[in-house]
């Protein structure tokens, strides 16, 4: 196993109410099987609270399975491996994960994994519309990440026996 096969994928905001377990239901909902795993954390949970209800509607409008994820979760040492690959939504939140946990490897902003230099910002207290358009961010997304993840293994000749990829 070359530096940059992932055995785990986590995605992470502050609180793990809105973006994160978004993208990580559209991440279970479209990865391949062979892919990493994933799950989504905070950085900063002082309780768990409910996932927004605004989420689900606008993952169940996308026709996206609600992913089991229905409480916000704390980020905790026993959730990651040394090969754990670190998403957060913004350049804010990867700073503070570095800073809190001591990570150094495999940690990025969603957008610089897949070369885009813009945050993921969650649309706070807007109408349904602005989620919906928030969802189909976050699953372009999230579809460019997948597509990363698949050439890293394909590079290392990984375990892909699927040769039609894009």
């Amino acid at each position: 196993m070359g530096m940059t096969s992932y055995d785990k994928v986590i995605f992470l905001c502050i609180g793990n109410t809105f973006c994160s377990p978004v993208a990580e239901a559209v991440y279970k909902e479209i990865a391949p099987s062979w892919l990493p795993k994933a799950v989504s954390r905070g950085i900063v949970v002082l309780f768990s609270e409910p996932i927004s209800p605004k989420v689900n509607v606008a993952l169940s409008s996308h026709e996206i399975a609600i992913s089991n994820h229905k409480y916000s979760m704390q980020l905790s040492n026993d959730d990651f491996t040394e090969n754990t690959l670190f998403l957060t939504m913004a350049f804010s939140e990867k700073v503070k994960l570095m800073e809190d946990y001591g990570i150094e490897n495999n940690v990025y902003t969603i957008g610089e994994f897949i070369g885009e230099d813009t945050d993921l910002v969650a649309p706070y207290g807007a109408d349904n519309e602005q989620y919906d358009i928030f969802v189909e961010e976050v699953k372009k997304r999230v579809e460019r990440v997948i597509l990363r993840i698949e050439s890293i293994y394909h590079e290392e000749g990984g375990e892909n026996n699927d040769s039609n990829w894009q």
